[in-house]
């Protein structure tokens, strides 16, 4: 017997079983059984509902603290902290008019603006206020239960840099939401001093036929990098018009802070400066971009349009590996583009390829076997973009075939 079920984003999903096809009937929330309450409650007992890492990957791992948090706006749906000490704030409701969803994302804000305000202890106290667990004696003590080698001044000095900071996500939770984005500019530009990434998340919700099971199909209807963007060409007119230096610093994710953030703390300030204006150059010569990579350690990968070739994975401690790319090359039947590739850097700065993993991870390696630092291939910077110039060049022609 075969089965399957096929998910649409924006219509009935399908179910497929011997040949024959069902739709999934779509509840509706708001009913007695299935209403915010409901909603609240799978989301915080199934955090992995959410997509949180897609909004903000340094915001993996997310572990429910609490539900009800009591603010002086008013009281926080769901309040979630991870390892690292960032924090999302889950605000359920239901979509039943334009003026409530305006209220609801106004509202989140207002949390988030409290939040800035609170030390760690004054947070602390409130979730476990919240959380009404005689057992739990800290905030610490319920984060290390998932990472028992967590330290705590780190973590209480993470958390309180984050709530100074206003690095939050914070996620309007709902069904049928379709907030247009000229509407929210208003709300970003009030909060303008806080770091935060707002996302609203909408939970359609559907049964299978003839059963009492249901599927959740979690999806990012818009957050805030996005949100910017089509406000900006919205109110500002032409593209010429804007200013490079504020649309980069308005577009930029806190993940991309936090690696940034990271990476100077291993390498320095001038060289994460030079690491930075090397990824404008690539962007401005080749339109390969810096796309964050996911995983419990930052890193920035070095991509071709369309995220296809990974030319290099930098690190957050500055050192650089590879990842796929003689696997992708090898896909299109031309392995020699990407191991060429490789020779050619490894030549350059003086290491060899190391071919003696499976494929998708050989690399260039220093003869200890160590990975080279950024350092190494800036000191031939000219040189790197060429060959990498050379090699999209490669590909391209034989796409082209």
């Amino acid at each position: 017997m075969r089965q399957a079920i096929i998910m649409k984003q924006h219509s009935l999903p399908v179910k497929i079983k011997d040949g024959n096809t069902e739709y999934l009937s779509k509840i509706s929330l708001g009913s007695k059984e299935y209403n915010e309450s409901w909603v609240q409650d799978i989301c915080y007992d199934n955090p992995g509902v959410l997509p949180i890492t897609e909004i903000e990957q340094t915001f993996s791992d997310m572990i429910p603290i609490c539900k009800e948090l009591r603010s002086p706006s008013g009281s926080m749906d769901l309040v979630y902290v991870n390892e690292y000490g960032f924090i999302a704030i889950g605000e359920c409701k239901l979509w039943r008019n334009p003026e409530a969803r305006r209220a609801v994302i106004g509202q989140i804000l207002e949390y988030a603006k409290d939040l800035s305000k609170w030390s760690y202890e004054e947070f602390e106290r409130a979730c476990l206020k919240a959380r009404k667990d005689n057992n739990a004696k800290s905030l610490y003590e319920i984060v290390s239960q998932q990472d028992t080698e967590l330290d705590e001044a780190s973590f209480v000095d993470a958390v309180q840099r984050n709530l100074e900071r206003g690095r939050f996500v914070l996620m309007a939770i709902g069904d049928g939401i379709r907030e247009s984005m000229e509407e929210l500019s208003d709300f970003l530009q009030r909060y303008g001093n806080l770091q935060f990434t707002l996302a609203l998340v909408e939970l359609p919700i559907y049964r299978i036929p003839g059963t009492q099971e249901l599927i959740i199909t979690p999806r990012i209807i818009a957050k805030t990098k996005e949100i910017e963007r089509i406000i900006y060409r919205i109110s500002e007119g032409s593209p010429e018009e804007v200013q490079s230096g504020q649309e980069e610093n308005e577009s930029r994710t806190i993940s991309e802070k936090v690696f940034f953030e990271r990476i100077e703390q291993n390498i320095g300030t001038a060289l994460t400066q030079a690491v930075q204006r090397f990824i404008q150059r690539l962007d401005d010569e080749l339109g390969m971009k810096g796309t964050l990579g996911r995983g419990k350690k930052l890193s920035l990968n070095l991509k071709t349009t369309g995220d296809l070739y990974n030319f290099a994975s930098l690190q957050e401690t500055g050192e650089v590996y590879f990842f796929g790319i003689v696997e992708r090359t090898a896909e299109l039947g031309h392995k020699e583009i990407g191991m060429e590739y490789l020779h050619k850097l490894a030549s350059l700065v003086g290491g060899f390829v190391d071919d003696s993993t499976n494929i998708f991870s050989w690399s260039v390696r220093q003869k200890d076997r160590k990975y080279f630092p950024i350092q190494a291939y800036l000191k031939h910077e000219a040189a790197w973009i060429s060959l990498m110039a050379e090699t999209i060049k490669r590909i391209r022609e034989v796409e082209g075939d």
